[in-house]
């Protein structure tokens, strides 16, 4: 639910609704009029919503699980009254389970309707950012002509001053009065009352002004269902009174620059506290990941639960007079207000996009701040895709068109063997004959020797022949088939122990989530440059495994592991590529070894051209999600000869992912999405228009259609030589890199998913304290483990967390 000037109001003539606010074109005749019409009959509609300050809040809470939509409303009336006609709406759709995330003026709504529901059987949760409980001193700079909204307005109608529109428009409206100081909460002046105010202003009806009391007084209490973030930190009005020339404002860092922070706490509510501006709370990436705690668990770490201690600024406040005030919204309005948040003043923010933004990548490459992509406001590492990587993907991409329609014309004739060239044909027929071989269910004899036959075969044609004769292709299409269907019924299982080894990478101080990354040895992490660009990034990050829903819906807190570049961390930019060392330890005393591994295969041949890929990420920062055959591998473009492009479903946070074959080993590492472009080579929204930098600098609407991954291959290739460069170097890490350089080895040459399962759950656990859940692995991660262990068999208990419950075997029962 939006702040006050969040909903686009239309007037609707005739059925069809003519969009009012904000529409630059209807405001510069004095459109904005219409609001407040002579005419009873007008019918003014709330029919949309200003996206800029909200779409990335409700694009998290889908991404996290949840049916999020917005809600807007009339604005212009009393909330009380709003409240009852939408809580009325929500009854008569049969609407249950509600959790109301309310902006501004959009919690006094969610108060009114939490009110008519005294039982919940509709509102079960309310949340609120920004909201001002006792009132703001919003109005009072309306109707002194200070306000930035209304310069702005004023600036752009033709026929209407400042004071014309005020006059005539803003002090007749319910929804502005309404929000006037509480007199009870400053005891020095009562605005509600005529006599208080100065005849500088634009002074209210006393017959509007006595309604807005009875109306502010009418709203129920926030009870136990409600939640209360609170900004601070930012230049806010705290006070006023009546000076010679008008009001007279004071002004102390001690508010969101529009809602003071006491008028937003209200007595018994639970209440956490962020810094930022107001019409940037709901983009900022803490307060996101806080409102997606609180509706799974009721609580979250990822703000702070008391007041934060102020310095002496913060207790200082300074005057500032109205006309004053006016001068300084001038310079803050854009000329010409031309986008919907131009209008919406410090109701929304001015600036608010830019809010923030760390220089890290001016530091560290010379970047511009437009040069990233999914910029999250909140300070910290950034999880961005940076421009020119964009841009080098897609010109990969284009170079890889004749490679991709050859593939897509030899699989849609049933010809997949075709996509590959003879070499890689042999590579992938001699990994899938070492994966048989390592299986601990006995295969058929004729599996093998087929697969031993072909390798024969295929290895004397693939020294002078792009293709496999059409008869050695015809048999091996039938053998390889046989060995896939034999494999294939270890995907689930394989799949929640390989996603283990997955976590989200946060800022150390907010938790922010800004990327994704995996373990691919013990206690070292390999996620993107762009991610963790040097030793700093990695001192100011942790890792957070098992951040995702449990198989009853509910929401994992995670375990938070710091990062230790101190005893290892290297980066490639060529390759997009960071390794870093991680702590054993979780902070609340998990152990990293619980989370396993995912060795990486240097050897190619893990996966044909045409074959379905697995991405296992946290997108946007946000719970860890899966990928399942959904994307497929697309071209090997030779370009650089280190890319792979496939299909499928990632955002900016993902990167870092790691890309899956079907017998969940790594093929790449994801690191771009290819963005649209049109004939100019210009990059495209999800509305077929062409992107601007300034207007969406965090390329929230930019249309992707594929996506680029980093070799395996090419990676291992490159970490073979490093020990001896990190050495030479005098640098730390040369025996962890070793470590994964030796592990990849025994993988490569033995075939078995050797990887460490989740730690089982101790039953009766408290939410909170919960370790991984268990699930019962057979087949070769069991052998693999057995091995490790010197035993002969293993059955290793674990419980699948995606809902499937595997029975235990009876006691002569042979694993399947």
């Amino acid at each position: 639910m939006p702040g006050i000037m969040g909903s686009r109001l239309s007037v609707v003539n005739h059925g069809l609704p003519d969009l009012v606010r904000i529409d630059p074109f209807d405001m510069i005749g004095g459109g904005l009029r219409e609001l407040w019409p002579a005419a009873a009959d007008t019918v003014i509609a709330a029919t949309g919503t200003v996206l800029a300050p909200y779409l990335r809040l409700r694009l998290r809470l889908t991404l996290a699980g949840y049916d999020a939509a917005f809600l807007p409303y009339g604005w212009r009336l009393s909330p009380a009254a709003t409240g009852a006609a939408l809580l009325g709406q929500m009854q008569d759709r049969g609407f249950r389970d509600v959790a109301l995330v309310g902006h501004s003026m959009g919690g006094l709504v969610a108060r009114a309707m939490a009110g008519g529901d005294p039982y919940g059987s509709v509102v079960s949760q309310v949340i609120t950012a920004g909201t001002p409980n006792h009132g703001s001193y919003a109005p009072l700079e309306v109707l002194s002509l200070s306000h930035g909204s209304l310069r702005a307005i004023a600036s752009v109608d033709l026929g209407s001053t400042a004071h014309d529109i005020a006059s005539d428009v803003l002090r007749h409206m319910p929804g502005l009065l309404e929000m006037l100081p509480d007199p009870a909460k400053r005891a020095d002046a009562d605005y509600f009352a005529p006599s208080s105010w100065p005849r500088r202003a634009v002074r209210p009806l006393k017959a509007a002004l006595g309604a807005a009391r009875a109306g502010a007084g009418s709203l129920a209490p926030p009870d136990d269902r409600f939640t209360q973030i609170v900004g601070w930190s930012e230049d806010t009005i705290v006070g006023a009174s009546v000076g010679d020339d008008g009001f007279v404002f004071d002004m102390k860092r001690d508010g969101d620059g529009t809602v003071p922070r006491d008028l937003a706490e209200t007595e018994g509510t639970a209440r956490y506290y962020t810094r930022g501006a107001h019409g940037s709370l709901c983009n900022r990436g803490d307060v996101i990941a806080a409102v997606i705690d609180l509706i799974g668990t009721g609580q979250t770490a990822q703000l702070p639960q008391s007041r934060p201690l102020v310095g002496a600024e913060s207790l200082t406040s300074h005057r500032v007079t109205a006309e004053h005030l006016a001068q300084q919204r001038v310079k803050d309005v854009p000329h010409p207000p031309l986008r919907e948040t131009d209008f919406a003043g410090t109701f929304l923010s001015p600036g608010y996009e830019t809010d923030d933004i760390t220089d890290w990548a001016a530091k560290d490459g010379g970047l511009p701040r437009a040069a990233l992509i999914g910029t999250d406001p909140a300070p910290g590492p950034c999880c961005n895709y940076p421009l020119n990587v964009i841009r080098a993907a897609r010109t990969r991409w284009d170079g890889s068109k004749e490679e991709r329609d050859r593939v897509a014309t030899q699989m849609a004739g049933a010809r997949p063997l075709e996509t590959e060239s003879a070499p890689r044909l042999v590579a992938y027929t001699e990994r899938l004959l070492t994966q048989i071989k390592a299986s601990p269910r006995r295969p058929d004899p004729d599996i093998v020797a087929g697969l031993e036959t072909a390798v024969r075969t295929g290895a004397q044609a693939s020294s002078h022949a792009v293709q496999l004769p059409a008869a050695e292709r015809s048999f091996l299409e039938r053998i390889i088939g046989e060995a896939e269907d034999f494999l294939s019924v270890m995907f689930v299982k394989r799949a929640v122990v390989a996603a283990a080894s997955v976590g989200r990478i946060v800022t150390k101080d907010s938790r922010r989530g800004f990327g994704t990354g995996f373990l691919i040895a013990p206690g070292i992490l390999m996620t993107n440059q762009h991610v963790l660009h040097t030793m700093q990034d990695a001192q100011a990050a942790s890792v957070q495994f098992m951040f995702e829903l449990e198989v009853d819906s509910r929401e994992a807190p995670g375990h938070i592991f710091e990062l230790e570049p101190d005893r290892l961390f290297h980066a490639d930019t060529a390759l997009d590529m960071a390794i870093v060392a991680v702590a054993p330890t979780a902070l609340d005393g998990t152990l990293l070894s619980d989370c396993g591994q995912l060795p990486l295969i240097g050897a190619e041949g893990k996966i044909r051209k045409g074959q379905p890929v697995n991405i296992v990420q946290h997108p946007l920062g946000g719970r860890k999600q899966v990928v399942f055959r959904e994307s497929l591998l697309s071209a090997l473009p030779q370009d650089d000869d280190h890319v792979a492009h496939y299909t499928g479903d990632t955002q900016p946070g993902s990167s870092g992912s790691p890309v899956f074959s079907d017998r969940w080993e790594v093929i790449a590492l994801h690191h771009s999405g290819v963005p649209a472009v049109n004939s100019n080579g210009q990059i495209m929204t999800m509305d077929e228009t062409v992107w601007d930098e300034q207007a969406d600098p965090g390329g929230r609407t930019i249309k992707w259609v594929a996506n680029e991954g980093i070799r395996i291959s090419r990676i291992i290739r490159h970490l073979k030589t490093l020990p001896a460069a990190l050495e030479a170097q005098g640098a730390p890490g040369a025996d962890l890199v070793r470590d994964i350089l030796r592990i990849s080895d025994e993988a490569t040459a033995n075939g078995a998913f050797i990887h460490t399962s989740p730690k089982p759950r101790p039953s009766g656990s408290p939410r909170g304290e919960e370790a991984a859940p268990a699930v019962r692995l057979y087949g070769s991660a069991a052998t693999g483990l057995a091995s490790m262990a010197g035993a002969g068999t293993a059955i290793i208990p674990l419980h699948l967390t995606i809902g499937i419950s595997l029975a235990p075997p009876g006691p002569n029962a042979v694993p399947p």
